[in-house]
């Protein structure tokens, strides 16, 4: 039997929490990882950001990590880990199609984020990043076991884990544990802590896989004789949306040409999957109802996961408290809305670095507390700000106009906190969620779009709609979002 006293125990070893036991290993702390299962493995919530990528820098200066610095942008990442794949994300793309299944080639939406190729974002194959900063953390001197069965006990000064990894008795002792276990929440069942799912008013389901044989967007857009000519990046080096009438399909391109693919849709404005139809009939269902997605996907084979396509039920979830006295639960432990948006890897890692700073001050343990009972709170309006910001997207289907003024907001608060570096050395709420004027503003928008959406989304309501948030995001637009100039190609929004 293997018998270990620990500062910190870590539940989980993707990414996150990899990335938190390298910071508090690196810092001095004695850690302990513990996985159910083992790497490589099947993941998504592969999209990052300009504000992942700055979260990045910080640490690896602020914890003595330059590593990380290299994942932070394409060029770097190809120089030094050719062998771990990634994507090139130069921005955010969205193509809109008509209930009838017609693409319509005035409905595009083109958001920049990077500059160049070389400073541009990243799409993450989760199987090998995620890998990579396991064994990250092993080189920092992270004690790692994979394969665990292992069950949780709360005690007066800390936890016990006793279990199994790979038919080794294991028993464990940290004064501290880290919940980085997802869905799973193993720290959050044990100690039952409450749902609160209901105050999230996103409600969507998915269905996805890796593919091989997409067909770019480009080559589509070429074929049906849609000119190109203005976007302000190669439209398919993005995280690409095709906006749908009761949803939206991601398209992410990594560079081995394989592409990460799905569609996440509300069930309550279509038919159900328990209609009788197994998710491979669901899946060609919805590509043949659009001309478009059929074109890019009449060759496309499903290459990962080995098990096939996958269904969920509703995505969204949300607990009750992310943080106690002994634990704490990194964000995507804590809730999770949709992937519209691409923020998990970013809201992931703000929350690494706030526990990492909380986890290495030396503070008492009665001001810990308190510090702990602030990052429970503020995650969880983080979640509720990401619902805030997603449900109106959903709200305003199938109209594409209302759909993408509606995305403005979230651009509104990415960009302005991606040109105030300053402000995010201090770990601030995550996407301004503790901006009280932009909440309250938030909630106005989201009245005068039900109004438009209500008076049939027509022509004359749109632009009303978007005349009035061009003012109300005028506080947080440094970019020029909603510029009627710009006609929904906005290069100027790229990261500096």
């Amino acid at each position: 039997m293997t018998m270990m006293t620990c500062d910190v125990i870590v539940l989980g070893s993707g990414f996150g929490g990899s990335l938190l036991s390298t910071l508090l290993a690196k810092s001095g702390r004695s850690v302990v990882m513990l996985d159910r299962g083992q790497h490589p493995r099947f993941a998504i919530g592969e999209s990052s950001t300009p504000l992942a990528d700055t979260t990045l820098r910080l640490l690896a200066e602020e914890f003595d990590v330059p590593e990380l610095r290299q994942l932070s942008q394409y060029g770097t990442w190809k120089q030094s880990h050719p062998d771990v794949t990634c994507g090139l994300k130069r921005g955010f793309s969205y193509f809109g199609h008509d209930g009838s299944g017609r693409f319509s080639p005035t409905d595009q939406l083109l958001v920049a984020a990077s500059p160049s190729d070389h400073h541009a974002d990243t799409h993450w194959l989760r199987s090998d990043v995620d890998g990579w900063f396991f064994r990250l953390a092993q080189q920092q001197g992270v004690r790692v076991f994979q394969n665990v069965t292992y069950r949780l006990q709360p005690q007066d000064r800390g936890w016990q884990v006793c279990g199994t990894s790979d038919d080794q008795s294991i028993n464990l002792t940290g004064e501290f544990v880290i919940d980085a276990t997802g869905g799973s929440s193993a720290v959050l069942q044990t100690l039952q802590v409450a749902d609160r799912t209901e105050w999230l008013t996103t409600y969507s389901h998915a269905i996805f896989g890796h593919f091989c044989g997409v067909r770019p967007v480009v080559d589509v857009l070429q074929e049906l004789h849609v000119d190109c000519g203005r976007h302000p990046f190669a439209c398919d080096a993005a995280a690409v949306h095709h906006v749908l009438n009761d949803g939206w399909m991601w398209q992410l391109r990594f560079d081995d040409n394989s592409v990460s693919a799905g569609v996440a849709f509300d069930p309550r404005r279509s038919a159900r999957l328990s209609d009788g139809r197994s998710v491979q009939q669901e899946w060609k269902r919805r590509i043949d109802g659009f001309e478009f997605l059929r074109l890019q996907f009449r060759d496309a084979q499903v290459i990962r996961p080995d098990r096939g396509l996958q269904q969920t039920g509703r995505l969204q979830r949300l607990a009750a408290a992310a943080a106690g006295t002994t634990w704490a639960a990194l964000p995507s432990t804590v809730g999770f809305v949709d992937p519209l948006h691409s923020t998990g890897i970013a809201h992931t890692l703000f929350g690494v670095h706030r526990l990492a700073r909380i986890l290495t001050s030396d503070v008492s343990k009665s001001a810990r507390t308190g510090v702990l009972a602030e990052y429970s709170r503020q995650v969880i309006e983080e979640i509720r700000l990401v619902d805030d910001l997603v449900e109106g997207c959903y709200a305003a289907l199938p109209n594409f106009r209302l759909f993408s003024a509606w995305c403005m907001l979230y651009f509104a608060a990415v960009t302005s906190m991606e040109q105030a570096k300053s402000d995010i050395e201090g770990v601030p709420a995550f996407l301004r969620a503790d901006d009280v004027a932009f909440r309250a503003m938030l909630v106005a928008a989201r009245q005068k779009l039900q109004a438009a959406i209500d008076g049939g989304g027509d022509s004359n309501n749109g632009t009303q709609f978007e005349q009035w948030l061009r003012t109300a995001i005028e506080p947080w637009n440094c970019v020029g979002l909603l510029d009627p100039d710009a006609n929904g190609m906005y290069a100027g929004t790229a990261a500096g």
